[in-house]
């Protein structure tokens, strides 16, 4: 009973390692489906690129303006600094 308990261990064994197998093939297809979106292939990049174009077009045909800020300038202005020094009571 022991002998057949060992053949079952080692087919399972390999029943386990053609699963991997097909696992790893679809962790990959699904790696490279993800990388597509966060970094984007260069199609959807182009496209989003001509998406922008007509966004800035149908803008500036409304009668928008585009205006270029300095780089030194800031939208929020300066706040006073905060401290905690002296806060915790005695």
């Amino acid at each position: 009973m022991a002998h057949d308990d060992l053949h079952d261990d080692e087919f399972n064994e390999q029943d386990s390692h053609d699963d991997s197998g097909e696992q790893e093939t679809e962790t990959k297809e699904a790696a490279s489906t993800d990388d597509d979106i966060e970094y984007g292939s260069q199609a959807a990049r182009e496209a989003m690129r001509q998406a922008m174009a007509s966004d800035v077009e149908a803008f500036l045909a409304r009668g928008g303006r585009i205006q270029e800020v300095a780089a030194d300038v800031m939208g929020d202005p300066p706040r006073k600094p905060q401290t905690n020094y002296g806060s915790r009571p005695i």
